[in-house]
């Protein structure tokens, strides 16, 4: 595995990469590098080799399969195009990546038995709009025996939620952006820790490294109270935050340091057993 600033470096070297293509520069699906973005590809690093095969599932940015590219691994990445259209798919394919559209709730991966060594899982449990199983059970078979799956997904108790119902926010997508939608993407169910890992335990998984980090409140900035409120995916980015709000968050991240369960984000590895 590649030295920690040469991994960083990679990053790096990926995400300008990404920056430059289509989908960011007229898509607008920016990408910002952020130390829990870097440990999912760490994460990914240790469990795949430079001939091994990752297997994406929810392309979007695509930034997973890009790292695993620039490390010489074979890349498969799929996607719902009724969550995002075709876009992801066919701007990750610029980077050299297998891409197909595939909706895993009702198809089965476009991959073989027992041949992927590592599965990037991230961000996509939450959008699931029934049971996570059929896909957890899809993920178990394609992975090699020893092949691990890196999932990561919000905490449903984080602290950002705390203060929202505080604030008589919702945490939910707001019903006026999809009332009138055949399609829902946006999240369907979010997890506390127990439910994360007993999803994945109950499908025969062994966990071998669960994270919980403070991703948001370290990255989101706010103008306003009315920042609360849950955004589309596509809301516009803050560059710069008030004093008021920098020094309001000091005390809510000291309360994630010494109460881990109120972090934002869980990265949870878990091993098909060998």
């Amino acid at each position: 595995m590649l030295a920690e600033a040469d991994l960083w470096a990679l990053y790096r070297q990926f995400s300008e990469e990404y920056n430059a293509t289509p989908l960011a520069v007229m898509g607008g699906w920016h990408h910002r590098l952020t130390a829990f973005g870097f440990r999912e590809m760490q994460a990914i690093a240790q469990h795949l080799s430079s001939r091994g095969i990752l297997v994406d599932i929810g392309t979007g940015m695509g930034i997973g399969p890009r790292f695993a590219v620039k490390l010489g691994a074979r890349a498969i990445s799929v996607d719902n195009p009724a969550t995002a259209g075709t876009s992801p798919i066919e701007n990750v394919r610029i980077a050299g990546v297998e891409a197909h559209s595939c909706d895993v709730l009702r198809e089965p991966l476009p991959v073989g038995d027992g041949v992927a060594d590592c599965v990037l899982f991230a961000d996509v449990i939450e959008h699931l709009l029934h049971s996570p199983k059929p896909v957890l059970r899809e993920i178990y078979r394609v992975l090699k025996p020893g092949g691990a799956c890196v999932s990561t997904t919000p905490n449903a108790t984080r602290l950002t939620v705390r203060l929202k119902m505080l604030f008589g926010y919702s945490n939910w997508a707001n019903l006026r952006e999809y009332f009138d939608t055949d399609f829902h993407g946006g999240h369907h169910h979010e997890y506390t820790v127990k439910d994360f890992r007993f999803a994945f335990e109950t499908t025969g998984f062994r966990i071998d490294e669960f994270v919980l980090y403070e991703a948001r409140l370290r990255t989101e900035k706010m103008e306003s109270l009315r920042d609360m409120a849950t955004q589309t995916r596509r809301h516009i980015r803050r560059n710069a935050e008030p004093l008021r709000f920098r020094l309001g968050k000091a005390p809510l991240l000291l309360a994630t340091q010494v109460f881990p369960s109120l972090r934002s984000s869980m990265l949870l590895v878990a091993r098909k057993p060998a």
